[in-house]
C-alpha cells in the first residue's frame, strides 16, 4: 500500500499587515482577526460549512517526523518562565452589500 504525499501547503511569509477579514455573504456574518502577535496561522476545513482558523506559535512537521523541540518555530519556555501571547477576534453580523 502506498501513501500519496501532498506537496507542502502554500505559505505566506513576512506578511506586513496582520489584520484579516473573513466574510460569508449569504449569511451576512463576518469576522475580523488581528493576528499581529501570531507568528503562524493554519487554515483548514474538512469540506463542511466551516473554516477553522488556528493561530499557532509553532508548526507541525511537513514531511518527516522530528522531535518536539526540533520542530520549526517551536517556542522554548525556560523553567518557571512564561509565554504571553494573544490575538483578537471580532465577530460581526451585518449586511455584506
Amino acid at each position: 500500500m502506498s501513501v500519496a504525499r501532498h506537496p507542502r501547503p502554500p505559505e505566506l511569509v513576512d506578511v506586513p499587515l496582520r489584520e484579516f477579514s473573513y466574510v460569508d455573504p449569504p449569511s451576512g456574518r463576518w469576522v475580523v482577526l488581528d493576528l499581529t502577535g501570531v507568528p503562524y496561522l493554519t487554515l483548514w476545513s474538512d469540506g463542511g460549512p466551516f473554516l477553522c482558523i488556528e493561530p499557532c506559535w509553532g508548526l507541525t512537521d511537513h514531511q518527516e517526523q522530528r522531535a518536539f523541540e526540533d520542530k520549526e518555530g517551536i517556542q522554548t519556555i525556560p523553567p518557571r518562565g512564561e509565554l504571553r501571547a494573544s490575538f483578537a477576534m471580532s465577530p460581526q453580523l451585518a449586511s455584506c452589500d
